[in-house]
């Protein structure tokens, strides 16, 4: 089907009422059995979302909001479109609600949203105790001992497993005295938010290991563990702004023998971030902009209408107004919170990669076509220019960089983001235009693509170099570029012929390949 015809199939009048199923449609339950007549993608894409499909709207966290659900959100609208059936929309409900009763005010700002510990920059210097002090290999490099001098503290290679580097601590009782280690946060931590302070942690004999952080002699919160096994635990504190703290491995007595054993201990800010804002808020406002734009959907025009002030009275103003964030619009393009440092504390730029402020111009540009917030569209077209003026056209292609302070390449997945917003502006009229789109199409096709037909495969950056090792099975965007050459969409159906596909970046791709056969 035409790309054409399935746009205008999303806004046909329907006789079926919201939560019900069209007489021809599947039915509103979406079962996941296959009529004679169903597409292969279809049959497909069910399997896989009755597997993944409610694995993550329920995760407050915004990292695995924004890459995981906010796909599962988006497939949901394509196979709407390619099926007509409400059932679909019905599951974004369900999601969306859940999502935004789940939004916090981590900051205590004002603005509600989502947020996570993920990126923030470690509080903490060798957290895994790889490094050892200079002359003493037995003590964990920007760590102290407190009343002991190596014989009850040392490092040790019993370590919970993978992921977790070959040493660990381990802290001996002697009923005598405390024997401690510690090391304090530096002074360039964010106070106001929340912290998550997580550690590895076990115990032999009958002490209980605790990982504490202190300001002074006020404990802000704490972990404890009293099994024999490894556990990986976590908390949440509230850091006052302008203190010292320090983290303390320890007993919590030291007049019962055993010893204590400590590892990956880390101490993370929890921040919002502006493209895990737009990418949540993006499939919630396109299905805004379906409702408006389709008189048939009526029914949930209530739930559209408080999807849409949700996120014009809430994500949209943090990033300019929010007093902690500060305004993180330049008048050029969205850049890194003025006011905390939120990925590093050692910026090389006060630039955001590429993908992020083009997620949040994608978020605006559908929005202004509800509301059309003139601001809205200014700041869009803006970033658009922004990020066309970074492009370097190569026989005939587009090449571009991950950011403006770095010479690496823009990547496979990460530029699902950017082209999702350039195919945005370019059905808007903005900035980028039938010509811009065949060099992205060419840019997939001459720089990319392995040239072969029968086993497909993309380089990892965009200059067509790297091995993508399965991350070009991650198509979802890219594919809105066979409205200009169909064989991207041939490409990728080879590759999914055969496949099995196991998270949300394939569930997209797997619902692009239905709306646009």
């Amino acid at each position: 089907m035409m790309l054409s015809k399935l746009i205008a199939a999303a806004t046909l009048l329907l006789t079926a009422v919201p939560g019900q199923a069209p007489a021809s449609s599947p039915s509103a339950s979406v079962s996941s059995t296959a009529s004679a007549a169903e597409s292969v993608w279809l049959t497909k894409y069910k399997a896989l979302e009755a597997a993944i499909g409610d694995a993550v709207y329920t995760d407050p966290s915004s990292a695995n909001l924004a890459w995981g659900e906010s796909y599962i959100m988006r497939s949901y609208l394509d196979v709407y479109a390619a099926t007509q059936d409400t059932a679909w929309l019905d599951k974004i409900v369900t999601h969306a609600d859940t999502i935004i009763a789940n939004a916090d005010d981590i900051d205590n700002d004002g603005f509600s949203g989502w947020s996570t510990s993920q990126y923030s920059p470690p509080e903490l210097a060798n957290t895994s105790f790889e490094s050892a002090a200079s002359g003493d290999t037995t003590l964990p490099a920007n760590w102290t001992r407190f009343q002991d001098t190596g014989s009850h503290i040392y490092r040790t290679t019993d370590v919970p497993g993978s992921g977790t580097g070959t040493q660990s601590v381990r802290v001996v009782s002697d009923q005598t005295k405390w024997k401690k280690l510690r090391q304090k946060i530096g002074s360039d931590y964010a106070g106001g938010t929340k912290h998550v302070l997580r550690a590895w942690g076990k115990r032999t004999g009958s002490v209980v290991g605790r990982v504490v952080l202190r300001d002074g002699s006020t404990t802000l919160c704490m972990l404890e563990y009293a099994s024999t096994a490894w556990q990986l635990k976590q908390t949440t504190c509230d850091i006052p702004a302008g203190r010292a703290p320090e983290v303390w491995l320890e007993h919590a007595s030291y007049t019962v023998s055993g010893s204590a054993y400590f590892d990956d201990v880390r101490l993370n800010g929890i921040f919002p971030y502006i493209v895990h804002d737009a990418m949540i808020g993006i499939p919630i406002a396109e299905f805004v902009r379906l409702v408006a734009k389709t008189p048939a959907l009526s029914g949930y025009s209530a739930k559209a209408a408080a999807y849409r002030a949700f996120l014009e009275n809430e994500i949209v103003p943090r990033w300019e107004q929010s007093g902690y964030l500060g305004n993180t619009w330049n008048g050029t393009s969205y850049q890194q919170s003025p006011n905390v440092d939120t990925f590093s504390h050692v910026r090389s730029s006060n630039d955001l990669p590429f993908n992020m402020p083009l997620g949040f111009a994608n978020l605006l540009t559908v929005l202004h076509e509800v509301n059309g917030n003139p601001t809205y569209l200014d700041r869009a077209t803006k970033v658009a220019q922004w990020a066309k003026g970074h492009l370097t056209g190569s026989a005939g292609a587009y090449v571009w960089n991950y950011a403006t302070y770095t010479t690496k390449k823009e990547d496979l997945s990460h530029a699902n983001v950017d082209v999702s917003a350039f195919v945005e502006f370019y059905r808007r009229g903005q900035v980028f235009t039938a010509a811009d789109m065949t060099a992205f199409t060419k840019t997939l096709k001459s720089k990319m693509w392995n040239g072969s037909t029968s086993a497909p495969g993309f380089s990892l950056y965009v200059d067509g170099t790297g091995a993508a090792n399965g991350v070009d099975y991650f198509l979802h965007s890219w594919l809105e570029l066979s409205e200009f050459d169909r064989q991207v969409w041939t490409l990728a159906a080879t590759k999914y012929t055969g496949f099995t596909a196991t998270n949300a970046s394939h569930l997209i791709t797997l619902s692009r390949l239905l709306r646009l056969e």
